[in-house]
């Protein structure tokens, strides 16, 4: 029978010639796997189904896994747990979830709080970010006005350390001729230090440090580093960058974070616009509020100093004060966060 008239009698059958061959490999592959299994005295399947089905393992075999997952919680991971019993992971990941309790979780309510400003320069802040640079680091410090959000300043250094905090700070207030009632900053080394703090006391601002494990205290400068970091990020991935780029970089970052950036919170007026809009507080509330905090802690109970929470009463001090004379405000709310049980 010639080629061509096997290709009719196959189409006449319903089919194609390319199927029939597919049809015709995939059997042939199975009998030289069959012949090779059988060469090799092992017909029955390599993998058995009792090793990926929990309902074959057994009852001590199902003991055994769930024994070793609670006696080694902290390293039982499904592949250890299989490696150590003998069984596959999967077999550990359905037995974990249908035999293992879990661990119950407890739903409390905390209490966040929001510092709102109502006038202009009543607070400023200062934070540091970190710059990817030629395989090290860089350090951005920035002055953020807090009503506005505006970007009032920022310094490249290689070094965290006071004397350039206290140089961004002075020639901020020097270029803008005016300065705030308190600076809020972390606990950061460049600003718990006396080459810094000096500065602060002779223009008679006072100082507001962040909380303990508190980082929304400072919520708003560090938004301002997530979006600069939207700039720097095409720099830090380079190992050709030079100090002059980004120096740019950051300059053009400020332009159009006060200029050209629409914010949502203003229902879309720029930090800049803000900022014009704003007015500005009395300068006579300087000397009230020096002389409110400091009245307040000369009556205070020595024990509240000795406890090391001086600082945690003078920031209570002073935003109880800025709220009293309309300067500031509060925003609570609550919100539900799922603990799980310890020990």
């Amino acid at each position: 029978m010639s080629i061509l008239e096997r290709l009719d009698k196959v189409r006449k059958l319903g089919g194609t010639l390319k199927v029939f061959c597919a049809v015709a490999g995939r059997a042939r592959s199975m009998l030289y796997n069959w012949l090779r299994r059988k060469k090799a005295g092992r017909l029955e399947d390599a993998k058995p189904i009792a090793l990926i089905n929990p309902k074959k393992l057994g009852a001590e075999k199902v003991k055994e896994v769930t024994d070793y997952i609670e006696k080694h919680p902290e390293i039982a991971t499904n592949y250890v747990t299989a490696i150590k019993t003998g069984v596959s992971p999967s077999s550990v990941s359905k037995i974990r979830n249908k035999y293992i309790t879990k661990p119950v979780t407890k739903e409390v309510s905390l209490t966040k709080s929001h510092y709102g400003w109502l006038k202009r320069n009543v607070c400023w802040s200062m934070d540091t970010m970190m710059v990817r640079f030629l395989g090290g680091w860089l350090y951005a410090m920035l002055l953020v006005e807090e009503t506005s959000r505006l970007l009032l300043g920022w310094r490249l250094c290689e070094r965290k350390l006071g004397i350039y905090a206290r140089e961004l700070l002075l020639g901020a207030i020097i270029r803008i001729g005016t300065k705030p009632l308190v600076l809020k900053h972390d606990r950061g080394k460049e600003f718990e230090n006396t080459e810094f703090q000096e500065a602060p006391e002779e223009k008679r601002i006072l100082s507001l440090p962040s909380p303990g494990y508190y980082a929304p205290f400072n919520s708003i400068a560090e938004r301002t580093v997530r979006v600069l970091r939207k700039f720097t990020m095409p720099l830090e991935i380079r190992y050709d960058a030079t100090l002059e780029e980004m120096d740019r970089v950051f300059s053009r970052a400020q332009r159009e974070i006060n200029h050209e950036l629409p914010r949502w919170i203003f229902n879309g007026k720029t930090s800049q616009e803000v900022y014009n809009l704003t007015p500005d507080y009395d300068e006579s509330e300087r000397d009230r509020m020096i002389e409110t905090v400091f009245e307040n802690q000369e009556i205070e109970d020595g024990e509240y100093f000795l406890a090391g929470k001086a600082l945690d009463k003078q920031r209570q001090i002073i935003v109880d004060y800025l709220c009293q004379r309309n300067l500031c405000f509060i925003e609570r709310h609550t919100i539900k966060v799922k603990l799980k049980p310890t020990g």
